[in-house]
């Protein structure tokens, strides 16, 4: 998973995850460098925890089935392919062309720092500019820090009711409500998707 992505690693993983015949979605995972994206991501679908930062360069992925239920209760399976962002402003035009097509977004900040927390507006508005109807879901991430926190409940609370978004505190060190983001972000794609989303949005 944690891989660059050159243009052939892409190709090869997307034709194979292509193979899925079903409901399939493309999800962004965006905030500032050293939030904790890419560890969420690995806590969601490899079940691990890196101590070491690692900074992601350009934009890696991984794809994880969730199991949901549709509002008939009958069992569906819901496939994100889950694009990791790198926060950096460099790659800020790059970022734009994989938010392209994308059926919702997790919107990250460091609760241990409150710069992260200045900056979600920033991330969630330049989502929209490309998303404009995507879903957008909220992570207060680092919970497990409760030492160093510093960005509190309430902010948090703020943002969600400014963005009309779900908020969730999670730790990828812990794994706390980890899955309960992704099985939520599963559940709105599907409940909003069109008539075509069984076409793979990559």
């Amino acid at each position: 998973m944690n891989e660059k992505t050159t243009e052939a690693g892409a190709a090869s993983k997307i034709e194979d995850a292509e193979r899925f015949d079903g409901f399939k979605f493309r999800v962004v995972l965006l905030g500032e460098a050293t939030v904790g994206k890419t560890s969420l991501l690995r806590r969601f679908t490899e079940n691990t925890f890196d101590e070491e930062y690692k900074q992601t360069i350009g934009t890696t992925f991984a794809t994880e089935d969730v199991k949901i239920k549709d509002d008939d209760g009958t069992d569906r399976v819901v496939r994100l392919v889950i694009w990791d962002m790198g926060g950096q402003a460099t790659y800020k035009e790059l970022r734009r062309q994989y938010m392209k097509g994308a059926s919702a977004a997790v919107i990250v900040y460091d609760v241990t720092k409150p710069d992260t927390f200045m900056a979600m507006n920033t991330w969630y508005e330049s989502f929209r500019e490309v998303c404009p109807n995507a879903i957008a879901i909220i992570c207060a991430n680092k919970v497990d820090l409760e030492i160093k926190r510093m960005v509190t409940v309430e902010p948090g609370q703020m943002l969600r009711d400014w963005f009309q978004a779900a908020y969730y505190e999670t730790s990828a060190k812990t794994g706390d409500q980890v899955g309960a983001v992704f099985t939520r972000v599963a559940e709105e794609v599907f409940r909003s998707r069109s008539d075509d989303s069984k076409d793979p949005k990559m």
